[in-house]
């Protein structure tokens, strides 16, 4: 359940904005629109209050709804403090158990949508994306209804990976391209901008995936029915606290689903 009333902006410096509609700023141009971060969090209790501070100086007015799982660490509970003590526009969703990052994200775009945002960022809490990166995201929705954000599109743009790690992701890569015909050259990312309307059509009650291959799959989704998708360069750093969600059952998932999803369209 959220904790505070929909679509509360801010303006800069943090102060809660009175038009509930939120004012993004880009490049020096002022948009009327109304604009979400959604995060889902399992265990994200060391990293959720830099997070919350970083997307509150990125530089846009955005919301940030987090979609909390119930950790065991009582990410939840300090969710709820952050909320109380952020002015309106840090909402919470309370889910009541771990069904994976597929399962959160979509229960966190379907809130986003019921509330009304225009643009949906998707980004992780724990502070691997950074939220500097949210006010080109939105400048791109501008001519985009979903822009990715690669690690690839400029060579290799990764923090504190080992080699094995950079090997898998790049190989990831390539064999989502080589089966669904997708050049994208980051096709694993988590780091997105959406626009409302691109989330309504793609039907979100098919989505079958969960883990790693959610990520494949909302994009793969949205490129079979030709909505315009661009990406953009990020860096990505590996988290520094607490520990990596990434197994190897979630790969094999990944493996097999894009498999269906190349059969499956």
């Amino acid at each position: 359940m959220t904790r505070l009333p929909a679509g509360a902006g801010r303006q800069p410096g943090g102060s809660t904005a009175k038009d509930p509609a939120v004012l993004v700023e880009w490049a020096g141009m002022a948009t009327s629109a109304r604009a979400v971060v959604v995060s889902p969090t399992y265990n994200e209790r060391e990293n959720l209050p830099l997070f919350v501070e970083k997307v509150r100086q990125c530089g846009a007015m955005v919301d940030l709804l987090i979609v909390d799982d119930n950790s065991p660490d009582g990410t939840g509970e300090l969710a709820d403090e952050l909320s109380r003590s952020a002015g309106g526009w840090v909402q919470v969703l309370h889910r009541p158990s771990k069904e994976g990052l597929g399962r959160a994200y979509l229960a966190g775009f379907r809130r986003a949508l019921e509330l009304g945002y225009d643009f949906i960022i998707q980004m992780d809490a724990d502070l691997s994306h950074e939220p500097a990166y949210i006010p080109e995201f939105l400048r791109r929705l501008e001519d985009a209804d979903l822009v990715l954000g690669s690690r690839y599109v400029h060579g290799i743009c990764v923090v504190n990976w080992d080699f094995k790690r950079l090997l898998l992701s790049k190989a990831a890569t390539r064999y989502v391209q080589l089966v669904t015909g997708m050049r994208f050259s980051d096709t694993t990312g988590g780091f997105k901008g959406w626009r409302a309307e691109t989330l309504r059509q793609l039907g979100l009650e098919r989505v079958f995936s969960n883990g790693y291959l959610f990520q494949i799959e909302m994009t793969y989704r949205t490129w079979r029915r030709g909505f315009r998708i661009m990406e953009i360069p990020i860096i990505f750093y590996e988290r520094n606290l607490g520990r990596s969600k990434m197994d190897w059952r979630i790969i094999a998932e990944a493996l097999w689903g894009v498999l269906r999803l190349r059969l499956g369209f």
